[in-house]
């Protein structure tokens, strides 16, 4: 039996402290990023069927507080819907609850979409549901397995800060794959407005006049929104920093450049999209368009194609600029958070970024990483140039 003296045992120690500090200095990590805080990966599910934990939006009641929800896929040979999830944070982001179902899936439905708001000391979920059966896809198995189409919007209403949700029933027009990817925004007027994109891209906004958003009607829609150097889709709205009663549409794009169109009327009707200069697009996924407290827009994108979709970059705007900041690194998840054994796309990639203010010039930003991670960083563009 060998004997472990002092002197061996405290050499032993020393050994193993300077090859762990070695190793956290070697091992890949996420890489940082100038502004962020507290990157923390929300919820992983590397097993689930479809395409993974996807799409997430996130919203906050304070600098404590805030809720993400996400989609959840179904099974492999999906796209595009899933059931919801949810989870909250009470500590600022240190820690996230357990998941929970925001809405389940059926032998009869499925979920395409989440979208939050905040009105007052309330919370809003707007859900597109989608049928499980779909005779018309020309593979002939009677399923369907791309979220389309959209036949109708659900809202579900949080007056405990997202913890529980509850049915809101709304009224909502008949616009065919009706489809929200943008936050809504009250406007000096009272009214929400809303943006949506729906079949043949059809890009425009619901306005609702009442507070309690139960009844929504058509505004103005963008003509040119289908035209073929634009095919805009995925559309976010903010006001003008220049005039409160203005409205500014960003969109992702078939183009190098994501589109934007204007309004002077609160949504009633729109300028043609034009190419937003500045603001890469590539027509890769959603970017996040939005503006702080102090009138300056944000916008996150992701890089590359497609299929690639390998990080997250941001641009800001200040008010008064005749011009977009140049291009600041966000997030790129590392190698060894991916899925070891992914099935079908999303493997790396960092996509689908949401955000929402918690103070003046602060962010909390939700993303999708690798379709099997649902992340959430703080972003501080209050000194932004």
């Amino acid at each position: 039996m060998a004997v472990v003296t002092r002197k061996r045992a405290l050499t032993a120690l020393l050994t193993a402290l300077v090859l762990a500090v070695l190793t956290g200095l070697l091992m890949p990590g996420p890489a940082s990023a100038e502004g962020t805080s507290a990157e923390k990966t929300v919820y992983t599910n590397t097993a689930t069927g479809g395409d993974g934990p996807r799409t997430p939006d996130i919203i906050s009641t304070s600098a404590s507080n805030a809720v993400v929800a996400w989609r959840e896929g179904l099974r492999p040979g999906n796209r595009d819907m899933g059931y919801m999830r949810y989870s909250y944070t009470t500590d600022g982001g240190a820690t996230w609850s357990r998941p929970r179902t925001l809405a389940q899936e059926t032998d009869q439905y499925a979920w395409h979409y989440v979208m939050l708001y905040k009105s007052g000391s309330e919370l809003f979920a707007f859900l597109g549901r989608t049928p499980i059966a779909d005779t018309s896809e020309t593979d002939g198995d009677g399923w369907n397995n791309d979220g389309l189409p959209i036949t109708a919007t659900v809202v579900k209403r949080s007056t405990d800060e997202g913890h529980t949700w509850q049915d809101h029933p709304v009224t909502m027009p008949t616009i065919g794959n009706l489809a929200i990817s943008g936050r809504p925004i009250r406007m000096a007027n009272g009214n929400t407005v809303l943006p949506y994109w729906g079949t043949s891209r059809e890009n425009g906004v619901l306005i609702a006049t009442n507070p309690d958003l139960k009844t929504w009607t058509k505004g103005g829609t963008v003509t040119n929104a289908n035209a073929t150097d634009v095919r805009a889709g995925e559309n976010q709205i903010a006001v003008s920093p220049d005039d409160p009663n203005s409205l500014i549409m960003v969109a992702r794009a078939a183009n190098a450049n994501a589109m934007t169109a204007t309004s002077s009327n609160g949504g009633t009707t729109w300028t043609n999209y034009t190419a937003a200069a500045g603001l890469p697009s590539n027509n890769v996924a959603r970017s996040y368009f939005g503006k702080d407290s102090n009138g300056r827009l944000l916008y996150i994108y992701t890089t590359g194609t497609t299929d690639t979709r390998p990080s997250l970059y941001y641009k800001t705007k200040r008010p008064g600029a005749t011009s977009w900041s140049a291009a600041k690194f966000f997030a790129d998840g590392p190698a060894s958070q991916e899925d070891p054994t992914p099935a079908g796309t999303g493997a790396g990639w960092d996509t689908y970024p949401m955000a929402d203010e918690y103070a003046p010039g602060k962010f909390f930003v939700t993303w999708e990483f690798d379709t099997t991670r649902i992340k959430v960083n703080k972003l501080d563009i209050s000194d932004a140039p």
